[in-house]
Parts: structure tokens; C-alpha cells; sequence
């Protein structure tokens, strides 16, 4: 059997008592890191400045809806999602390098610019010895790139900041960067713009000189004397070959009918002297000067009705020749009206074009902030100083790895000069059983409304047999 030491537990009133005495070290430690962390705001925090650009599209802006409408954009293109969209496009050109390189071309030229503040000035002044080297324009230009943000805050808004060690500086980079933003994002959609327009006025120009073309083909074929194209139709030439043959028919009988009346004034003339000028004879004679024009006129037809079928081989050829010709002539001037119904949409959206982007908020010096105030430091330098200096306190003067606590069940009994004492027993009562050896304390005594002295410590359990020391 080992005897322990019995040690009282330590109340809230200790504990601040502990804490109190200890202010030194709370106020030593929270004045070093507030010396830490008004230097670091004095040399690490940069100014943040801010500008908002405005990208308008057919959802909010009645300009955009109605040349996107009226030129015909596609829903795809219109409606895209955010990952994918012609504005994401845009940010992350702002990001290359060429932009920066435009940026630092718009600052060298903003030198007696009037719209420029004091503050502005005063930071170009101090940027202008690096404009004089190509070494430092590039060094420049890799500080811009780590100074200047660019991010899309909602669907229709891009974010312009910069994030400098001189708030003048953040100023007018964020100013700067919106400016040339709008400008940049506007000359990229007029070269859009552009390259569409080249081609199709070159190809409008393509189908005019075709249309031209098959225009002249189409009359060359309908006038050409040796063709019966004129006819227009196979069907009108089947007329025309009907009615010449119904012409010769007629002819031919005519002369049939006046060589039988020469016949029957031949028989009843009286005398072969008779006039030909008068009578019978001049009759007879006038017949057969008639059956000599028709004669001729019968050989005209057959010539007529000879160069038709001459040409009839070649007719089918020509006709179809004809029509593809038209077709052709037709596509293209589909072709053309459609170029020329494109040329006027892009009018309507090159006006679009001029109201796309614009600022719909500049930076200005008294939104230009530091990134995290002085009162936000000095409030983590409060919190760290207090959870630091209560560790140190706790583990310096609270905490005993040499002391372990106990958790009575129940049927605690207390022996007192080797024999039971019945009237200490406790229930669910915690003991603090300390593991120093007893020799290295001059006496063992525990304060409270009695005082108990070499206590021999035992814990019982009851059994169904009855209890055992243990």
C-alpha cells in the first residue's frame, strides 16, 4: 500500500489571481508585436486602388440587344457561360504583355495630359527616370504585372486593381489601366469588326463581277442569229414548225389549184392569139405568175423548215446551256443581296462597338486604401499577444505532468490508522492523487473544515460477494 498526497483543485479565483500577476509579460509581449506590426505597415502594405469597367451586352443595354438582334448573333455566342464567355476572352488579354506594353506607351504620352490630378502627376514624375532605358521599361513592366489585377466581379463588370507601396502610384495605375482597358477592348472588336467587313465587301465584289458576267452569256445566247433560242421554249418551236408545215401545206395546194384552172382556161380559149394582157390569156398569165411567188414562198419555208432541224440536234444542248446559265446568275444575285444586307449590319453594329465597354467607376485617392488597415494589425498583435502570453503562463505555472486526477465510481472509503472510517464515504467525487514520493515533503496536509492527516487512500467496489480493497 502507497501512500499519496491529496491536493486541492485550483478555483476561477486562482486562476485569475495567477493570470493578474503575470501582467508584465501580457504587456511586454503585446508592445513587441505591436512594434512588429505598425513596422510591417509601414513598409509591406500596399494601397489597393479600384476601377470598375462596364462590358454591355444585349441584356443590359437597349443598344447592344438591338444590333445584336438586328445583326444575328447566335445564342452561343450571345449567352455563353461565364467560364467560356467573350469576357473572360477580354480579361485574359489584359493580362498579356502586350497590354502592358500599350500601358506604358499611354503613360510616357500622358505627360501634360489636363484630366490628370496632382496625385497622378506627382507618381508619373517619379516613374518617368525608368521610361529612359529599354532595361528599365522591361523591369517596369514586370513590376506592372504583379501590381495589376484584373478579374471579373459579376456578369457585365471587370475589376481593375493595383496593389503599390505609394498610394499616388496605385491611383494612377488603376486610372490608367481602366482608361486603356475600354480602348484596347473597344479597338479589338472594330478589328473584328474589320476583318469581317474586308471580307465580305471582297466578296460582294467577287459576286458582282460573276453576276456581271453571266448576265452578258445569257444575252450573247438569247440574241445569237444562228440559234433558235429567241424561241425561249421547245414548245414554241414546235408551234412555229407546225405552222410552217401547215403554211407549205397551203401553198402547195394553191398552186395545185391554179395549175387546174391554167389547165381549164387553156382548153376554152377560142384563139392562140389572144392577149395576154386581156381576156383569158391575161387570166391564164396572172395565174402563173401567181404559182411563181408561191413557188418561192413554198421553197422559203422548206429552207425554214431544213435550218430547224439542222439546229433541232443542237437545241437541247443550247436550252440547257441557257438555264444553267440563269440559275447561276440567279445564285449570285441571291449571293449579292445577302453580302449587302451583311455590309449594313455591320454599320449597325460598328455603332454597337462605340457603347461596348465604358468606366462605370474610376479610381479615386480617398477610396485608395491600404490592404489591411492599422487597426486590424493592431488587433491581431492584441489577440496573439494574449493567446501567447496565457500559454506560457499556463505551461510555466499550471501545468504539473507529475499530477494525475482521479474519478471516484462510488463506495469511497477512507481508512484512517489502518481501520475503516464510516463516515467518510463520497459518491462520484474527485480526488488529485500527486506522484511525488512522500519522503520528499516534510508533512502531507490538506486544508479544508478538517484536517486529516496520513490518510492511507483505498478504493472499494462493490461485488455480489462484497467489496475488495483495491
Amino acid at each position: 500500500m502507497t501512500e499519496q498526497d491529496l491536493q486541492a483543485d485550483l478555483g476561477l479565483k486562482d486562476l485569475v489571481r495567477i493570470y493578474l500577476s503575470h501582467w508584465r509579460l501580457f504587456c511586454s509581449l503585446f508592445g513587441v508585436l505591436l512594434i512588429f506590426a505598425v513596422a510591417y505597415y509601414l513598409t509591406s502594405v500596399d494601397f489597393v486602388a479600384t476601377s470598375r469597367v462596364l462590358a454591355n451586352d444585349s441584356q443590359n443595354s437597349s443598344l447592344q440587344a438591338f444590333s445584336s438582334q438586328f445583326f444575328g448573333l447566335s445564342k452561343s455566342v450571345e449567352e455563353s457561360k461565364k467560364g467560356s464567355s467573350l469576357l473572360t476572352k477580354h480579361v485574359e488579354y489584359l493580362k498579356t504583355q502586350r497590354f502592358l506594353d500599350q500601358l506604358i506607351v499611354r503613360l510616357q504620352a500622358k505627360k501634360n495630359s489636363p484630366d490628370m490630378t496632382i496625385q497622378e502627376k506627382q507618381a508619373l514624375e517619379n516613374l518617368r527616370p525608368q521610361f529612359l532605358d529599354e532595361s528599365s521599361k522591361n523591369q517596369l513592366k514586370a513590376q506592372f504585372a504583379q501590381w495589376l489585377k484584373f478579374s471579373i466581379s459579376s456578369e457585365f463588370e471587370v475589376k481593375v486593381q493595383a496593389l503599390t507601396p505609394d498610394r499616388n502610384l496605385s491611383l494612377l495605375l488603376s486610372k490608367s489601366a481602366a482608361d486603356l482597358s475600354v480602348d484596347a477592348l473597344k479597338e479589338r472588336e472594330k478589328k473584328e469588326l474589320k476583318a469581317v467587313e474586308s471580307f465580305v465587301a471582297e466578296q460582294k465584289m467577287d459576286s458582282e463581277k460573276k453576276l456581271e458576267v453571266f448576265s452578258h452569256q445569257v444575252a450573247a445566247l438569247e440574241l445569237d442569229e444562228s440559234q433558235l433560242l429567241p424561241l425561249a421554249s421547245k414548245e414554241k418551236m414546235g408551234e412555229y414548225v407546225s405552222e410552217l408545215l401547215v403554211r407549205a401545206s397551203e401553198i402547195k395546194l394553191k398552186i395545185r389549184e391554179n395549175r387546174k384552172t391554167i389547165e381549164y382556161l387553156e382548153t376554152s380559149r377560142t384563139s392562140q392569139r389572144e392577149s395576154a394582157l386581156y381576156g383569158v390569156g391575161g387570166r391564164i398569165e396572172s395565174l402563173r405568175i401567181e404559182n411563181r411567188l408561191l413557188q418561192g414562198r413554198l421553197e422559203q419555208v422548206e429552207n425554214s423548215m431544213v435550218q430547224i432541224k439542222s439546229e433541232a440536234k443542237t437545241l437541247p444542248y443550247a436550252a440547257q446551256m441557257l438555264e444553267d446559265l440563269k440559275k447561276k446568275s440567279n445564285l449570285e444575285f441571291e449571293r449579292y443581296k445577302e453580302f449587302d444586307t451583311v455590309l449594313n449590319k455591320l454599320e449597325a453594329q460598328k455603332v454597337s462597338v462605340e457603347t461596348r465597354f465604358d468606366i462605370l467607376e474610376p479610381a479615386r485617392f480617398e477610396s485608395t486604401l491600404p490592404q489591411v488597415s492599422l487597426m486590424t494589425l493592431i488587433l491581431a498583435a492584441l489577440l496573439f499577444s494574449q493567446l501567447a502570453s496565457s500559454l506560457i503562463v499556463y505551461f510555466r505555472f499550471l501545468w504539473n505532468p507529475e499530477t494525475i486526477t482521479a474519478q471516484a465510481s462510488r463506495n469511497l472509503v477512507i481508512f484512517d490508522n489502518h481501520s475503516a472510517d464510516p463516515r467518510f464515504i463520497f459518491e462520484n467525487s474527485k480526488i488529485r492523487f500527486s506522484l511525488k514520493k512522500p519522503e520528499d515533503k516534510a508533512a502531507a496536509s490538506l486544508e479544508g473544515p478538517t484536517s486529516i492527516k496520513n490518510l492511507n487512500v483505498f478504493k472499494t467496489q462493490t461485488s455480489p460477494e462484497g467489496s475488495s480493497p483495491i
